[in-house]
């Protein structure tokens, strides 16, 4: 019986993206979509996002989630969507948007076409936001799949 509790305490504190593929270079590529999305935001006169370790799990996530499976959804395990996801990494959100993204090679190259998307800018954009979190897989076939989390707290 102890063994078993054991078991199941280190399952569940180990991230739910534990398993999936990463680029190497993870922590560098969110510093670069963060600055980049800032960059964004500057040039409309909104405040910059600050990064969030809680939105960056929720956005992993979804990346790992969207790897696997080798498709854009906003939906992870069992159906549940972005809010599930924000309550699972204990923020508690006022407000919450997602991009996501499949494919672009770079950080550049995927907040470009956030901003070439109408729906996507408006995420970008959001001036109730004010925390950020990014995740980035590589899918079996080598393309990578991108999440953008953005939220503010109650």
């Amino acid at each position: 019986m102890i063994l078993r509790v054991l078991t199941l305490l280190m399952l569940f504190a180990t991230p739910l993206w534990a398993a999936c593929e990463v680029p190497g270079s993870l922590g560098a590529l969110r510093t670069e979509l963060l600055v980049l999305t800032n960059a964004e935001r500057a040039g409309q006169g909104l405040p910059a996002l600050r990064m969030d370790a809680r939105l960056t799990e929720a956005a992993q996530t979804q990346a790992c989630r969207m790897a696997d499976r080798g498709r854009l959804s906003h939906r992870g395990s069992w159906f549940a969507g972005l809010g599930r996801r924000l309550r699972r990494e204990d923020y508690p959100y006022a407000t919450a948007v997602e991009n996501t993204g499949m494919g672009h090679r770079d950080a550049p190259q995927i907040i470009r076409g956030w901003m070439d998307s109408p729906e996507h800018r408006v995420n970008m954009l959001n001036p109730a936001v004010r925390d950020a979190g990014y995740g980035v897989a590589r899918a079996g076939d080598g393309q990578l799949h991108w999440s953008m989390v953005a939220a503010a707290q109650q």
